[in-house]
């Protein structure tokens, strides 16, 4: 006579324990970070509001439970931001093989005394092959490799904001 096992029990007792040992190592979302009191407000000043920096920006401050308020503690302003598309090397027909892609993002913080806190520029860069053959595919790879390098330049500076101690 053979024993059946309920395997949902089972199953529960397992995700249970999976999730257990998750929490414990210490297990976070990437880009989430916890906030201090001081940091928790925050306003911010950019040339456009609507551009992609911009809008980076708003996003991963909001994931990470910082408010945007105008009289905030903390006043970030986006100086410029310049973005370059340069060709690198190019096949033997004289054609583009390889773009470079630049961002470069000057930004300051200053206190609600405005005094200036710090001074930055940031920058990046990424590089991606180029086929004329396969236009459309490059120009959405070009597109894509854009905005991973604006979520990524609005990761840095909210980290650098994070970062700096408030209590000098």
């Amino acid at each position: 006579m053979a024993v059946q096992l309920n395997s949902k029990p089972l199953l529960a007792v397992m995700l249970a324990f999976t999730l257990s040992l998750l929490s414990a190592c210490g297990f976070h979302l990437r880009g989430a970070v916890d906030v201090s009191a001081d940091k928790a407000q925050l306003s911010l000043q950019t040339d456009r509001a609507n551009d992609r920096l911009s809008r980076a920006l708003k996003r991963g401050l909001q994931d990470n439970g910082i408010q945007l308020v105008a009289n905030a503690p903390y006043n970030l302003k986006v100086h410029k931001s310049v973005f370059k598309r340069d060709s690198v090397s190019l096949d033997s027909s004289a054609r583009v093989d390889e773009y470079s892609l630049t961002l470069k993002v000057e930004y300051e913080l200053r206190s609600l005394k405005n005094d200036l806190v710090k001074n930055e520029s940031a920058i990046t860069e990424r590089v991606y092959t180029y086929d004329a053959d396969a236009a459309a595919a490059k120009d959405e790879q070009e597109s894509l490799l854009r905005d991973e390098m604006y979520d990524a330049m609005a990761t840095r500076i909210i980290r650098s904001y994070l970062a700096f101690d408030s209590n000098k």
